[in-house]
């Protein structure tokens, strides 16, 4: 049950070629085309799969082939809010449930979708939710940091990235602490 990428939202990356010239110390524009391209949507991405939540703003598809009872998660985290609930029924129908029925709960790192009151979520076949997400970097400044160190980190290995070969992980420790305000909670 994993969430779709289906389009960003924004026109650029939460990084800028200047935010990464001078982490890195780069006097000159001789590699910008490379920071831009690779090392800064590299750093996002990387934070984005070690956090699982959205950094940069994007609408994402999730499909499930049933409600399970009651609120559940959403596989992607920071939720901004909830655009559709499609839900298609064993006879092949297919309905949008009035935003009416249904609320989004933000928990902090975690995001989950409610049936709001009384309602319950009807018999699906499957579900479709569609829905944006993504972070306000001055709220999280740590994670802003972070893509910081792994940007700086892709840059020293640019070497690796240019000659194709493996490149070593980008060490932990007091780093990944930097991501710990949005990082999903482990699921089962």
């Amino acid at each position: 049950m994993a969430a779709v990428l289906v389009e960003y939202l924004d026109d650029s990356e939460p990084l800028t070629f200047d935010d990464v010239s001078a982490q890195c110390r780069i006097e000159d524009d001789d590699e910008r085309d490379f920071i831009e391209h690779i090392v800064i949507p590299g750093a996002r991405q990387a934070a984005e799969s070690k956090s699982g939540a959205a950094i940069r703003r994007a609408r994402y598809i999730e499909r499930r082939e049933r409600f399970p009872s009651g609120a559940f998660s959403l596989s992607v985290g920071q939720v901004l809010r909830v655009e559709s609930v499609e839900v298609r029924t064993a006879c092949g129908q297919l309905a949008t449930l009035a935003a009416s029925t249904y609320e989004l709960v933000q928990l902090g790192r975690e995001s989950l979708l409610a049936p709001l009151g009384e309602c319950q979520w009807p018999d699906a076949a499957a579900v479709t939710i569609t829905y944006q997400a993504g972070i306000d970097l001055s709220r999280f400044p740590s994670v802003r940091s972070w893509m910081l160190l792994a940007a700086a980190w892709a840059y020293d290995q640019r070497e690796l990235f240019a000659k194709g070969q493996a490149v070593a992980a980008m060490p932990g420790g007091y780093a990944d602490t930097l991501l710990a305000p949005i990082c999903v909670p482990m699921r089962f």
